[in-house]
């Protein structure tokens, strides 16, 4: 068992160098009253050259990691351990220049978290990594391209989550995860990349009285004889996405499969089941109508709605691979009224984001937005659709009031390397995220008018 050392000098660190992951399975033993979590995850991963893959973990207890079966060393580098340079505090002498230190601060924790701090020797188990590397010659470094390809590796690493602050969550007899940004590495390793996809088998051991609803499609469930049996929940992906789209919650959950449409399913506490009944009633409407309006069917096998109580939810909406995890604030009985609209736009607009934004990923940060513009557009034709025109009139008008109003401060453009790569993926968050949205949703709609609505249709099938 080895335990995390401190970081030597960040310069000597190594990046990862190419490691491609093909495939990623995931088996883990959750004990809720414990507050713990233990098993296993297995890569596939294509090896560089360099013979060492850099992976993301943190909050993380790395017990062993097997190489093709073989034990091999590693290193693990935690970033909460890297002590803060506490110099750049002693110069502050006004609030100003407590704000450019805190940014100063910010920034750096960004960038620490984009470097992998999980090091595997993938090539030579007995020597450490440090020495490896000194030891590489020329000759190792002009291997062709198609013995790199070739070079496909088996990584196991078993863990436990040593303690969870962020990423995944526990709440009395409730586990769940969120989709932040960098945070599927807190509770499995991975390479925690937007543009690092593959496809996922999963694997989750639970008490008998839990539910674990996860992304990819529930092959079977396997009942163990323990004493108490425990009941194990087997999913596969078949689709490759990145890693923070893996989602995950388990809870006492009573399942509502959806009376018009088999691959859809919803979820929640026994206490919100008549709420659940009362405002899904909808839901395979606008399922059914982006299925016609894009001339695709979903592009997952199944699609789960999750209602968590709002005590315990992180934000009001997570989305994952086939999977949504709601605040059961946005549920309502049938004696509600003034709550309708925004919750059907709510669940529409999660819906359409599966298509949008998980499904179809950007090829570059500059392109976040058209995906962020489609899947608002596509809500807004559903709201066109099912909840009239004058309601879709009076929320684009008052969107485009915000988006003008933010622009006069000169807001940053949609488009923009130098912002993106500034702002290290957070310009899709809070109020700044919302405004970009809606920027990004009157800029296809203008697309729309100049190519008329036959030309629009051709090319939204096309990027589906």
């Amino acid at each position: 068992m080895a335990k995390p050392r401190k970081p030597k000098n960040e310069d000597a660190k190594p990046e990862n160098s190419g490691a491609v992951v093909r495939h990623q399975k995931l088996c883990l033993s959750i004990d809720l009253n414990a507050r713990q979590i233990y098993g296993y995850t297995e890569l596939e991963i294509a090896v560089p050259d360099i013979g060492f893959v850099g992976l993301h973990a943190e909050n993380l207890g790395i017990e062993s990691v097997l190489v093709d079966g073989e034990p091999t060393e590693f290193e693990y580098y935690p970033h909460h351990q890297n002590p803060e340079n506490e110099n750049r505090w002693s110069s502050v002498s006004s609030p100003s220049d407590a704000a450019d230190a805190a940014g100063v601060a910010y920034i750096s924790s960004l960038e620490r978290e984009l470097v992998p701090n999980l090091l595997i020797n993938c090539c030579k188990p007995f020597k450490g990594l440090t020495e490896q590397l000194d030891q590489i010659t020329l000759e190792d470094g002009l291997q062709s391209s198609s013995e790199i390809k070739q070079n496909v590796k088996l990584v196991r690493i078993n863990y436990w989550v040593e303690k969870a602050e962020t990423g995944i969550h526990f709440e009395d007899n409730v586990l769940h995860t969120d989709n932040q940004i960098r945070r599927a590495r807190c509770w499995f390793p991975c390479i925690d990349d937007e543009y690092q996809c593959c496809c996922y088998d999963l694997e989750f051991t639970v008490a008998q009285n839990l539910v674990a609803v996860s992304a990819g499609n529930l092959l079977y469930q396997v009942l163990s004889k323990d004493d108490p049996p425990r009941k194990t929940y087997v999913y596969r992906l078949n689709f490759p996405v990145a890693a923070r789209w893996i989602s995950l919650a388990v809870a006492p959950f009573e399942i509502l499969p959806d009376r018009y449409n088999a691959i859809i399913s919803h979820m929640c506490l026994p206490t919100n089941l008549p709420k659940l009944c009362n405002t899904v009633e909808f839901f395979h409407e606008a399922f059914s109508y982006y299925e016609d309006y894009l001339n695709a069917k979903f592009p997952f096998g199944s699609y789960k709605q999750v209602f968590l109580p709002p005590e315990m939810a992180v934000s009001s909406s997570t989305l994952g691979a086939s999977i949504s995890i709601f605040s059961s604030q946005v549920l309502f009985d049938e004696r509600v009224i003034d709550q309708i609209i925004d919750t059907r736009i709510k669940l529409a607009f999660a819906l359409a984001r599966q298509w949008f934004g998980v499904y179809v990923t950007p090829e570059s940060p500059n392109d976040e937005w058209l995906l962020d513009g489609l899947a608002g557009f596509l809500t807004d034709m559903f709201i066109k659709k099912f909840l009239g025109n004058n309601e879709a009139r009076y929320r684009r008008y008052k969107a485009n009031c915000a988006v003008c109003k933010a622009d006069e401060s000169a807001a940053t453009t949609l488009s923009s390397s130098t912002s993106c790569k500034d702002l290290y993926g957070t310009n899709c968050i809070g109020i700044y995220g919302k405004i970009r949205s809606w920027k990004a949703v009157a800029v296809i709609q203008m697309l729309e008018k100049q190519m008329g609505p036959e030309s629009f249709c051709k090319v939204r099938v096309l990027a589906c």
